[in-house]
């Protein structure tokens, strides 16, 4: 159950042509600027930036293996059968199962980048606060302008632009939400994969709306997204989480037995 919601609503704001801006708290040498554009720079708060994984954390609970979906919308949406899972309770960051617990342990926060993923070293990647979400989300410097709905390749969800945004030719990229909720992104804008290419090349993020899971059922896909944060609430059952829908994106707590998404960032 949620115990509490800020949906925030968007400006819509049109980019066909190439825009920057000059948000970097860091200094940077033309060749590691050149290096990081491509994989955007992203504003968690007031001294921090990071960059993001290349997908949504997958996990292989038989096997014990963590690794990121192969492209940025990809989704898994099931629950666990044997195989690859994608939705995660809240406190499998260091208790690789797929459901969580009420257990005090989890009371003060979990991460799931302590893992070893793919072939990268545990805490080369970390999961973002809510506080770092809700900043990213509002309060970075042109946060309105950085963020909007689409569908991309046939999946719906929710496209996050980097501080050192510069729009790719050909491409028209509209920022904010339309007015209803509903699971017709498309309406808003929509992406090919080549022109996601070009959008991810440009340092881009894509959250799929992959929904979430509760006991055996998985829910709202195509039409939510839901990932997890590392913060816990005063509630030892729930924890924060940001959450989209087509009208609008925000943090929220969460039951902590629900099945959420994980995506992860590096600090720069």
């Amino acid at each position: 159950m949620k115990i509490k919601h800020f949906f925030l609503a968007s400006l819509i704001l049109v980019f066909t042509s190439c825009e920057q801006y000059n948000s970097s708290i860091r200094d940077f040498t033309d060749g590691e600027s050149e290096s990081l554009n491509s994989i955007g720079i992203f504003t968690v708060s007031s001294y921090k930036q990071v960059t993001f994984s290349p997908g949504n954390l997958q996990y292989h609970p038989k096997n014990n293996i963590w690794r990121f979906a192969k492209n940025q919308y990809d989704h898994l949406s099931g629950v666990y059968n044997g195989g690859w899972i994608d939705l995660f309770g809240w406190g499998t960051g260091d208790n690789p199962t797929n459901k969580s617990t009420y257990d005090f342990d989890y009371a003060y926060g979990v991460d799931w980048g302590i893992n070893k993923i793919e072939n990268d070293l545990p805490d080369t990647w970390r999961t973002l606060t809510s506080d770092e979400w809700l900043y990213l989300r509002s309060y970075r410097i042109n946060a309105e302008q950085l963020i909007g709905i689409a569908e991309v390749n046939g999946v719906n969800g929710l496209i996050l632009l980097p501080d050192n945004w510069c729009c790719p030719d050909s491409i028209t990229f509209k920022a904010g939400f339309d007015k209803e909720w509903s699971t017709l992104y498309s309406q808003y804008q929509t992406f090919t994969k080549e022109q996601w290419w070009k959008l991810e090349k440009a340092g881009a993020v894509f959250l799929p709306a992959a929904g979430y899971s509760h006991s055996i059922v998985v829910e709202a896909v195509q039409m939510y997204g839901n990932y997890w944060s590392a913060t816990a609430t005063r509630y030892s059952g729930s924890a924060m989480q940001f959450d989209f829908g087509s009208a609008g994106a925000g943090v929220s707590s969460c039951n902590r037995t629900y099945g959420r998404s994980v995506r992860l960032v590096k600090d720069l």
